[in-house]
């Protein structure tokens, strides 16, 4: 927990706990102290140590938490304003005089002051929790606008069908000539399967060529298909510009004919084109007969022919139709898309006023404003940024106007060129947005290894003083000729749960590491330690205090150590990365970078080395090897194993990155 919560928690405790006391008679007559003076005094000072610690705290966090410092000091400063020690210095000689109904109402009215001073100190977000609020406020806006732009690009794909007319129905008569000459070599393939059958196995393997033949052609098709629909660019060309890794445009016909085996879509998200999914499931059932064919399985093979045959007629009717529907588009169809076009630009507009409002889910109305007049949904203090891509968003919204009216004159070609100019706008607010969503992440790992590094420190010094218990124990256990005291097992005992809880601690560790979901050695080794420290309990539970077990326990502090030292060395670099400017695309970065990862690999192999030896000296010295040593050693042959499939996972992860 940070400091300032923890700090802000014992005041809250302490004050809001201690200060109204109970009233109650003196045991006898007045004097210049009674017990309830005694603990109102006790509170009195413990106000007086927080006050303290509050300015420590203060000067501590000026440099790198500036705004909780400040906040510090403005509770501070109002604690003073309240008169808290005086009046409660008054409260104490009102306690040691008997006068218990107006202390006890001193108290109540300290208290009520107190516990909005608290409020004060605990009022506030925390920087994890407007971090995480600020990514999923992004993240809503990403899917909102990506879902306009899958939109916009369907309606500029239609406009530049109609734009260019002639050579749209040109390019679909290609693919329907060439769609029936493969029905026809499909038909002749399944005559010839249908012989083979009766000739026996060998004759199927000359139909096997002819099958990948008919099968590498029906797939020219379909990548035609593809290629039109995602890399044609407008008719000015530069209209367009592609984000490299960015999903391509969407282009699917918003006609109900045209979509009518479009299905869930392309491969690539977009909307299928008409016939481009009868024609892949055509290109499955094709290769699927070659397999059969092979295997000699002509009944089978036949089927699927068959089955390729209809989807290959499927696929020509959907063309056919989509031919028809454009060669004779009615001057009506141009309104049609004009309200379309509309829709989308309503929709844009809304997510515009959103964006202003900072709330992803706000209604349709509001103006962009939040209370107090400030713009955007952040209120109070300070001027509130804009959101990333807002003004991106509200140039494309405008520029679908354009396209509205445009479409409305029966002018495809220009409306064509202002839907892609929203296309463009839509896609760099995107990508505004998507730098900041990998500024965010960045920051949260930032933070994540700032808290494993404080509890690794933590579980450090626990660790190094159960150590040197333990060899302290075992002295005993020598100097009484083997047998521990009653005490000393005792102390065994407490040495044992003391692991157990740190073993908890790891878990915990372990928990925030997977919840990150970005590090392939990280987790296993904290994993390790959590079992280590299982082990080194289980160990102490059998009172065996010797050599192996603080050999154990001496590698958890090594380990603790080189994950320390990786968080440092993570922490640098993302640091160093993020004054650099650097970050943004191309994937989520893991929370350790590749280095200290292999770096940890290498170790947790060293460990498992030493920790062999550890055994093999211990048997090789008489030692019989008791069932927590067994135990021992058959977790170290499967920890071996994890360590290959460790190895392999970061090498994949390795070869995978650019």
């Amino acid at each position: 927990m940070h400091p300032w919560r923890m700090t802000g928690l014992a005041l809250a405790a302490t004050l809001v706990g201690g200060v109204l006391l109970p009233a109650q008679e003196p045991s006898g007559g007045s004097s210049r102290t009674s017990p309830l003076g005694v603990r109102q005094q006790r509170v009195e000072r413990m106000l007086d140590d927080l006050e303290r610690k509050f300015k420590s705290l203060s000067l501590s966090l000026q440099e790198t938490e500036p705004e909780r410092a400040k906040r510090l000091d403005e509770a501070l400063q109002e604690a003073r304003r309240l008169l808290l020690s005086e009046r409660m210095g008054k409260i104490t000689e009102l306690l040691n005089q008997a006068q218990l109904e107006s202390a006890t109402g001193d108290q109540k009215a300290i208290l009520a002051d107190i516990r909005a001073l608290l409020e004060l100190l605990l009022d506030e977000k925390s920087d994890r929790d407007k971090t995480r609020e600020e990514y999923e406020r992004l993240a809503e806006f990403k899917r909102q606008i990506e879902q306009v732009l899958q939109q916009e690009r369907s309606e500029k794909r239609e406009a530049d069908r109609l734009a260019n007319k002639a050579d749209t129905l040109k390019a679909l008569e290609a693919k329907i000539k060439a769609i029936e000459a493969l029905i026809e070599r499909q038909k002749t393939l399944i005559a010839g399967t249908e012989a083979a059958r009766g000739e026996g196995i060998q004759a199927f393997g000359p139909l096997v060529p002819k099958q990948a033949s008919i099968r590498k052609d029906t797939q020219a098709v379909v990548d035609e298909i593809a290629k039109e629909a995602e890399d044609k660019p407008s008719r000015e060309g530069s209209e367009e510009a592609k984000e490299p890794g960015s999903e391509q445009p969407a282009s699917a016909s918003p006609s109900s004919e045209s979509t009518e085996a479009g299905g869930s879509g392309s491969a690539t998200g977009r909307p299928a084109e008409p016939g481009e999914k009868s024609l892949q499931q055509a290109v499955q059932n094709q290769l699927q007969v070659e397999g059969k064919l092979q295997q000699g399985k002509g009944k089978a093979a036949q089927q699927d022919e068959e089955t390729a045959l209809q989807n290959l007629e499927r696929a020509l009717a959907d063309l056919k139709k989509e031919s028809s529907r454009i060669a004779s588009l009615p001057p009506e169809a141009f309104e049609k898309m004009a309200g379309k076009q509309d829709d989308i630009a309503h929709q844009t507009s809304q997510i515009s006023e959103r964006m202003k409002q900072g709330d992803p889910k706000g209604g349709s109305q509001g103006g962009g404003q939040g209370e107090n007049g400030q713009p955007g949904g952040q209120q109070g203090g300070g001027e509130q940024k804009p959101t990333p891509g807002q003004q991106k968003v509200q140039q494309a919204q405008q520029s679908m106007q354009k396209a509205s009216g445009d479409l409305r004159k029966q002018e495809p070609a220009d409306a064509s060129r202002q839907q892609g100019k929203a296309i463009k706008d839509l896609e760099e607010a995107l990508r505004e947005i998507e730098e900041r969503l990998a500024q965010l992440r960045e920051e949260t790992q930032i933070e994540k290894l700032a808290r494993l590094e404080a509890r690794f420190r933590e579980m450090l010094a626990r660790q190094q003083k159960a150590t040197v218990d333990t060899v302290g124990l075992e002295k005993k256990r020598q100097e009484a000729g083997g047998e521990l005291k009653r005490t000393d097992r005792l102390a065994v005992a407490k040495v044992a749960a003391e692991e157990l809880s740190l073993a908890e601690a790891a878990q915990q560790s372990l928990d925030i590491i997977l919840d990150d979901g970005t590090s392939v050695v990280f987790a296993d080794v904290v994993e390790q330690v959590r079992d280590d420290l299982q082990s080194v309990a289980r160990l102490l539970d059998a009172r065996q205090t010797d050599s192996y077990t603080t050999t154990l326990q001496k590698e958890i502090e090594i380990t603790l150590e080189e994950l320390i030292e990786a968080l440092q060395e993570a922490q640098q670099q993302k640091k160093e990365g993020a004054q650099g400017g650097g970050g943004g695309g191309g994937g989520e970065e893991p929370l350790l970078p590749g280095s200290a990862e292999l770096k940890l690999l290498r170790s947790a192999q060293l460990r498992i080395n030493r920790r062999t030896v550890a055994i093999d000296t211990a048997r090789s010295e008489g030692t019989e090897l008791t069932d927590v040593m067994k135990q021992e050693l058959q977790g170290l042959a499967g920890r071996q194993a994890e360590i290959g499939e460790m190895t392999v996972r970061i090498l994949e992860r390795s070869a995978g990155q650019p």
